[in-house]
């Protein structure tokens, strides 16, 4: 689950860069994202613990104890868990800030990744019959993940649909002001001209 988790941060990421103008100084790039996570990872913060906790508890609270078994069965797994959900914590927090519809959406998103990462991680140790269990409780999980990136993608098509509904009203206005724009934009060049120097 992690290269799914990552494409489909990046591509998350991806999305709402390019919904806002100005939106990509907002959020870190997806490579910077997956820097982000390798250093958690590597240096494992406490502080971190307490936003992957905090994170977990808003979009998949049953995964809390799960987690805590992680901790003492597999530390690395562990942190890499944590180290992944910190960096969705922080998307999820900068996208609430300009869009909150977005942004639950988003965690949402963020919380099925959770509940797949847990299952990819049973499946390894699993019976055949427990994995064909997994594999279908995988299909359910990823299957309502690509029904929120839809919902997500819509939402970008309205936005692309309005933005352009907006910027063909300006220009027809533009086009029926002709005239008038061509006449204001000579008199500022000759009020220009005329100034003393």
């Amino acid at each position: 689950m992690v290269c799914r988790t990552r494409h489909v941060l990046m591509a998350c990421t991806g999305m709402l860069l390019g919904s806002r103008p100005g939106a990509a100084q907002e959020m870190p790039s997806p490579q910077a994202m997956q820097l982000q996570v390798q250093r958690i990872t590597q240096e494992r913060p406490r502080e971190a613990e307490a936003a992957a906790r905090a994170f977990l508890h808003l979009v998949a609270q049953d995964r809390l104890m799960a987690l805590d078994t992680l901790k003492a069965s597999a530390p690395d797994q562990y942190w890499a868990e944590v180290a992944q959900l910190t960096v969705q914590f922080d998307v999820v927090q900068s996208l609430n800030r300009r869009d909150s519809v977005r942004a639950s959406l988003v965690a949402r998103m963020f919380g099925l990744e959770a509940q797949a990462r847990a299952r990819q991680r049973a499946y390894r140790a699993a019976t055949e019959a427990a994995q064909a269990e997994i594999r279908a409780q995988l299909v359910g999980l990823i299957g309502q993940h690509f029904d929120l990136e839809d919902r997500l993608r819509g939402l970008e098509v309205a936005d692309i649909e309005r933005r352009l509904a907006e910027v063909r009203a300006e220009t027809q206005r533009r086009r029926e002001q002709r005239a008038d724009l061509v006449r204001w934009a000579v008199d500022d060049i000759i009020r220009d001209a005329m100034r003393p120097r």
